[in-house]
């Protein structure tokens, strides 16, 4: 998922928001060679359980992303669909992409600290 891995780290390089401050300090702090790796992570620590593509037909994709139970964007267990249909991979990247900017836009960064504080004093 080249496509959908760049523009998430274009996305956070940009450091200009509390949270994308947020998300690189934490980054730095674990370590970790992968940022993608780290964010995937941290991802599924926000209840954002996976995010895919699977081809279909014809070199036609789908993307899609599941929120596992106790999610910060809903209060369901869901899998969604970020494309309408069959595309081109690289189209179907970028939506995964979007949908999964879009999704974080509406978090609260002071809830995302506290969930992340909370979940690594029990690891």
């Amino acid at each position: 998922m080249i496509t959908y891995n760049n523009t998430l780290i274009e996305y956070f390089k940009a450091n200009d928001t509390e949270f994308k401050r947020y998300v690189n300090e934490k980054f730095q702090e674990s370590n970790r060679a992968s940022f993608i790796g780290f964010i995937d992570n941290f991802f599924y620590n926000l209840g954002l359980m996976s995010t895919n593509i699977v081809p279909i037909e014809n070199g036609k994709w789908e993307a899609y992303y599941v929120l596992g139970h106790d999610n910060m964007f809903t209060n369901e267990v869901e899998t969604i669909n970020a494309t309408d249909g069959p595309i081109k991979r690289k189209d179907a990247e970028e939506k995964l992409a979007a949908k999964i900017i879009e999704l974080l836009a509406f978090l609260d960064v002071s809830e995302v600290k506290n969930r992340i504080n909370l979940k690594h004093h029990v690891k």
